[in-house]
């Protein structure tokens, strides 16, 4: 596994690179997390795909990144996973977006089309969502699991989304995606993508697979988790090495 700092502009990406010498002319996998995700929360992920190159940026003010006074928007985001794409000069690749991390890949997919083999959207709708009056002291309190919202992300840069995240729907633009889409959705309560929302992406998107995950909601790459690699390798069309 190999670790890499990424500038851009002021702003440090962290990143981790599965970077498989033996490749033979592998598709990489570009992974862009969910809202509050580390790099870190993807290994598991990274070791069950193995052979299957994968890379995981830890977008701004997440994980080991850098976390600016400003620069939380969108458009922000978008860049950060430009910047990766440069560094790593990313050509034909997969993109995966979970939770909040699909907006972002969805406004990176929409502007560079052609640079994509194919698209994983896992567990929320084709809009980027402005977070309402009151959301980031409500972050900053509440548990996620077994840690506080401030623990997971600094004030400010729970302040700054907040302030800066402008509400975007991506629907009128889905039929310009051309490549092959796989669609992750739980059925759980906590599940942030409806069935009416999945059957969108898969009328908009011309070449679309929805996989159903029956038996949790939005943590399904966690509470399904032989499901969720087993769909993913399918997908890729990964041939497990031992």
């Amino acid at each position: 596994m190999q670790e890499y700092w990424i500038r851009q502009g002021e702003t440090l990406l962290h990143c981790l690179d599965s970077h498989i010498k033996d490749e033979g002319g592998a598709v990489p996998l570009l992974i862009s997390p969910g809202l509050s995700e580390p790099a870190e929360n993807y290994m598991e992920t990274i070791h069950a795909l193995w052979p299957q190159r994968c890379i995981v940026l830890a977008h701004r003010g997440r994980g080991k990144s850098s976390a600016p006074m400003s620069g939380y928007s969108l458009e922000d985001h978008v860049e950060d996973i430009k910047a990766v794409v440069r560094f790593f000069n990313l050509q034909n690749f997969y993109l995966m977006g979970y939770s909040r991390g699909v907006s972002y890949a969805l406004g990176y997919a929409l502007e560079e089309t052609s640079k994509l083999k194919g698209l994983i959207l896992a567990e929320y709708p084709a809009v980027h969502k402005q977070m309402g009056p009151g959301w980031a002291d409500q972050y900053l309190q509440t548990f996620w699991g077994n840690e506080r919202g401030s623990n997971l992300m600094a004030e400010r840069v729970v302040r700054g989304i907040e302030q800066e995240a402008q509400q975007h729907s991506f629907g009128p633009m889905l039929h310009q995606i051309p490549c092959p889409t796989l669609i992750l959705r739980g059925t759980g309560e906590d599940s942030l993508l409806s069935k009416e929302e999945a059957t969108r992406y898969q009328n908009e998107i011309r070449n679309t697979q929805v996989v159903v995950f029956e038996h949790t909601g939005h943590t399904l790459k966690e509470s399904e988790f032989a499901k969720f690699i087993r769909t993913i390798r399918g997908y890729l069309q990964v041939e497990k090495k031992t």
